[in-house]
């Protein structure tokens, strides 16, 4: 028989359904970062110490990946998945048991735990079940739940613990709002209307103003939303980058970071001041740079991207970007 020839195909990566990875995190202190990564099936280690991502290892975790978390305070990574669960991960230097599943929690919803943020005043870790209109509060130290603040809105998005006033706050995608949850409590305070198109997905707050920044994804205004935490309102409105999904606050160098993926100009990282809140520039990024984190030793910024239909890490160094790097 004749040999038959075959020939392949490859989808454009643009045109890749599959979301391979939602969140990435860094450890400061140790300068690994950790990559959700669903086309591998865990999460991808990578060792900045050298000023390069160098790939160390893949931790295998069952489910679909989503929000990350590092509590560099009681030395665990905590992941969103799906379904409905979290993986508790082991990321102490000098554990035998560093960087395996250590524990399995199940959050009792029907989706997926999505975003996630750590409480090192409470030693709590908030994840969001973003449709099943729940927020779980997990005992960091046990890895018990001890606490669900229910009958929430849908899209609910990324919790953040304001160290200014020892709040939690949950962005509201698809009612446009802005939980504030009590730790001490565990109970819902107040739902604050944005009040101008926004749907936050991600938030980062800067504790030295007592504002923060959101991720909006409101396509019809593909702004950035500034909010005052004392006032519980708008600040500021900034116009030049917006549809974001991830943002960040890094107050070493007083710094935001929005991943705006979906920005209609093209896809950007954008820089901005915290104090006071202003954009200074705009680096190009990916369709899935959706997340994005900051080496604050090395001075580089990380995104997920896409290389030749795998996921990959897009960097470049603040220092690079006219206008954008601290003076002081």
């Amino acid at each position: 028989m004749d040999a038959v020839r075959t020939t392949s195909l490859a989808l454009p990566d643009d045109v890749v359904g599959m979301k391979f990875t939602d969140t990435l995190e860094i450890d400061q202190r140790t300068r690994l970062l950790y990559l959700g990564d669903n086309w591998s099936g865990g999460i991808d280690v990578f060792d900045l110490s050298s000023g390069a991502a160098i790939y160390l290892e893949t931790i295998k975790i069952r489910g679909t990946i989503y929000g990350i978390c590092v509590a560099h305070k009681v030395g665990k990574l905590f992941v969103g998945i799906l379904p409905s669960a979290v993986a508790v991960i082991d990321i102490r230097p000098e554990s035998p048991e560093r960087h395996t599943v250590i524990t399995r929690i199940d959050t009792g919803g029907r989706g997926h735990s999505d975003l996630v943020d750590f409480d090192p005043v409470h030693q709590k870790v908030y994840i969001a079940n973003r449709n099943d209109g729940f927020l779980l509060a997990i005992d960091a130290l046990t890895d018990t739940v001890v606490a669900k603040i229910d009958g929430l809105g849908g899209g609910l998005e990324q919790p953040r613990f304001n160290p200014n006033d020892e709040m939690v706050y949950l962005a509201g995608n698809a009612d446009n709002v802005l939980y504030q949850i009590d730790p001490t409590s565990d109970r819902l305070v107040a739902t604050h209307k944005i009040g101008v198109p926004c749907s936050p997905n991600g938030l980062a707050i800067n504790p030295g103003t007592n504002q923060g920044l959101f991720a909006g994804s409101d396509r019809t205004s593909p702004n950035t939303v500034i909010w005052d935490f004392g006032t519980q309102a708008v600040a500021e409105v900034i116009e030049g980058c917006g549809c974001g999904d991830g943002a960040v606050y890094i107050p070493s160098i007083d710094r935001y970071l929005l991943a705006a993926s979906g920005f209609p100009e093209g896809p950007v990282i954008g820089i901005f001041s915290g104090s006071p809140a202003s954009l200074l520039a705009t680096v190009p990024s990916h369709r899935r740079s959706s997340w994005v984190a900051y080496d604050e030793t090395g001075g580089v910024a990380y995104a997920p991207t896409v290389i030749s239909g795998k996921p990959g890490l897009l960097s470049f160094s603040l220092a690079d970007v006219p206008g954008a790097a601290p003076t002081g």
